[in-house]
């Protein structure tokens, strides 16, 4: 097998576009277009899907006439944020309402099969999780739920409680939620360290929870940004160690190590694999993971990390 063949069955689909946040934050008309363009670009094998508020579905519609059944706008929809369960699950009524009826009017030219859930600031119970699971199934929908506690003291345990009760729902019933993580923003306080992006890891897989991610995550390896006075996460990074974990069954130190990495050349693709130091994934795990555990990331650029891809000799 070649070496092309397991870069691109790492990158594939890999980026969500989200034109339409921070820091871009592109009026809508200007992201569709860039998401159209990317679609006919050379390196379209690496995006994935577009993102927006599902609120905002019904805005595309002067737009869906860029799409077809042969080349359908594949969508990640993003929830309302709420303050407690019953406003959460008020708001996640509404917005399902907004996709079926979007989906309906577009047909084939539209997919919208995630939908990305901020949870309100609690624990969830194992009645709020199932509500959210039994409307997934019926939307046929990928949920996953974003913690949004605040990133402090208490995050790591708060979020391994979360993960504990989305892990208990996954195992009594056959629909499986996902876990968002947000790994950056645009403040130096958005940015959770290493170690705790590794608890994240090693928790959801010891929990078998699938993952996706958002936020700060523009270049391949971790680095030191002056637009946010910070180190951002690498995407080549957090991947790497997301399936390096899982196949090895690394600790969190471990784990952290990979993530804390700014050494490239310790990150290659090969006929084996992906291989980071003397730790090899091999293609069919990254296939597998990919479509099973670490579906994607959003950044509101798509030329950033492909850029940065370019730099590093990996496309």
């Amino acid at each position: 097998m070649s070496t092309k063949s397991s870069t691109q069955s790492f990158l594939a689909n890999l980026i969500d576009y989200a034109g339409l946040f921070p820091p871009s934050q592109l009026p809508l008309e200007e992201a569709i277009n860039n998401y159209v363009a990317y679609q006919a670009d050379h390196d379209s094998w690496m995006l994935g899907r577009f993102i927006i508020p599902a609120t905002r579905l019904e805005e595309l519609d002067p737009y869906m006439y860029s799409f077809s059944k042969n080349k359908p706008l594949p969508i990640a929809a993003i929830g309302q944020g709420s303050t407690d369960v019953e406003s959460c699950l008020e708001a996640l009524k509404l917005d399902l309402e907004k996709i079926t009826t979007f989906c309906k009017k577009h047909g084939k030219a539209v997919s919208v099969d995630v939908l990305e859930l901020p949870l309100p600031p609690v624990i969830p119970t194992s009645h709020f999780l199932n509500v959210i699971g039994s409307e997934a199934r019926k939307h046929n929908l990928q949920i996953f739920c974003e913690m949004t506690m605040s990133l402090n003291s208490d995050w790591v345990d708060l979020m391994l409680s979360t993960l504990d009760e989305i892990s208990e729902h996954n195992r009594l019933n056959e629909t499986v939620l996902g876990m968002k993580l947000r790994t950056g923003g645009i403040t130096a306080d958005a940015f959770p360290t290493p170690t705790q992006v590794a608890t994240v890891l090693v928790g959801c897989y010891e929990r078998k929870i699938p993952l996706k991610f958002t936020a700060g995550l523009h270049h391949p390896i971790r680095m030191y940004r002056d637009e946010v006075k910070t180190k951002m996460h690498g995407f080549l990074n957090l991947f790497t160690a997301g399936m390096t974990a899982r196949v090895h069954l690394l600790d969190i130190d471990t784990t952290a190590e990979i993530l804390a990495d700014e050494d490239a050349s310790h990150f290659r693709f090969t006929s084996k694999g992906l291989c980071w130091r003397d730790l090899v994934v091999p293609l069919s795990e990254i296939e597998q993971l990919r479509k099973q555990a670490l579906y994607s990331y959003g950044s509101c650029s798509f030329n950033e990390p492909r850029e940065g891809l370019q730099l590093q000799k990996i496309i």
